[in-house]
């Protein structure tokens, strides 16, 4: 029994020595524009809850005479982490209208890291993760 404890022991020791450098940088947050946040409006398209990251889709007008939407993506934490934080996978609803505090991708494209949302009777729920914050 103790020689099966220490071959598991090594076992564990040798994955975490041998891990290609990869595996460790996998929350990197590289992608996103950590020098400052921005802000949109928009209309809940859907709430994406999965491992390993929670997804906010929100429809968000497009600028100019065109009218539109575009779609944006917001990443998250995970659902363990969001939960610890009062989020559900209900928390938000299609049609509802938020605000939207993120860090933006670096590459321009329309979304970024969650920071918060704010509703319109002044609710707030803040994200997990982002740059700054691990």
């Amino acid at each position: 029994m103790r020689f099966a404890k220490a071959l598991a022991a090594l076992h564990l020791a040798a994955v975490f020595v041998l891990a290609p450098p990869g595996a460790s940088a996998h929350h990197s947050y590289a992608m996103f524009d950590s020098s400052s946040t921005r802000t949109v409006v928009g209309t809940v398209a859907k709430l994406e809850w999965k491992n390993p990251h929670v997804f906010l889709w929100v429809y968000v007008p497009k600028l100019g005479p065109s009218g539109g939407h575009d779609l944006w993506a917001f990443e998250n934490g995970s659902p363990t982490g969001l939960s610890a934080r009062g989020w559900t996978r209900e928390s938000f609803k299609a049609g509802e209208k938020v605000t939207i505090d993120y860090w933006p991708l670096r590459n321009g494209a329309k979304g970024g890291h969650f920071e918060r949302a704010t509703w319109a009777d002044g609710r707030k729920l803040a994200g997990a993760g982002g740059p700054g914050r691990f």
